[in-house]
């Protein structure tokens, strides 16, 4: 049978989601849990990856094993075993065609920035600006990017098969006190994209370029930006799969 997962975890100790030999990974921390509970070889698919130090409130990913009697017990004897920054929030059956990644409709990141002055206690999670940020100018940067697009330059994949086309169909943008959010939800994003594009917006936002220049990240020629936000700020919030 198979069946449907949704993670959250805190991505500081780990080189990234996707299995690696002999690295730190959370897919692999998953894999041996549920192996071992489940005595047989479980071999997960995630809904895609999140890079080294990336967070996620509710990373999705699926497997096939015999069927499971008590899927509420085995969600509680995962999160017994499962190191304290990996938590499984749910678990339950689905149609064998489904597919964590290809079935996905649409996904939301969120972007976290942080602008006070306790620095210290923020620096595993947001990204420390310590320039100000005109949110008006935030706002008109991230109306660059919301629709259909090619966004070859704000990726480091070498190759695509959609030809880099993606569209982004929201960008929202809030401020509480010393802490900006950033939520962008897209039919999909590729690897550096969420943070090369909250980069280039945020060089706008604290006046380093004109809004003008972002015109320059849709030329057909392909010069990737060398402007990314740091891992810390960037959490995975949401799969959708309707």
């Amino acid at each position: 049978m198979r069946y449907l997962g949704t993670v959250s975890y805190f991505g500081m100790n780990y080189v990234g989601w996707q299995s690696q030999p002999n690295k730190n990974t959370i897919e692999d921390k998953i894999e041996k849990i549920l192996s071992h509970i489940l005595n047989e070889k479980i071999n997960i698919t995630g809904s895609g990856r999140t890079d080294k130090g990336v967070h996620a409130y509710a990373q999705t990913f699926h497997f096939d094993s015999k069927p499971i009697k008590d899927i509420k017990h085995l969600v509680y004897a995962l999160n017994r075993l499962l190191p304290i920054d990996i938590k499984i929030k749910s678990l339950k059956a689905v149609n064998q065609d489904f597919h964590a990644r290809f079935s996905a409709k649409k996904k939301e990141y969120i972007y976290k920035i942080y602008t006070g002055k306790d620095l210290p206690f923020y620096a595993r999670t947001h990204w420390l600006v310590k320039d100000k940020i005109n949110l008006k100018l935030l706002k008109e940067a991230s109306k660059v990017f919301i629709g259909k697009h090619n966004f070859q330059n704000l990726t480091s994949k070498e190759k695509d098969d959609k030809d880099f086309i993606r569209t982004i169909y929201v960008i929202k943008i809030s401020q509480k006190k010393d802490e900006i959010l950033i939520s962008l939800i897209g039919n999909a994003f590729m690897r550096y994209m969420v943070r090369d594009i909250v980069a280039e917006m945020i060089l706008v936002a604290t006046k380093k370029q004109e809004l003008s220049d972002l015109k320059r990240l849709f030329t057909k020629e392909r010069h990737i930006t060398n402007h990314k936000a740091p891992a810390e700020g960037l959490y995975l919030n949401k799969v959708y799969y309707e």
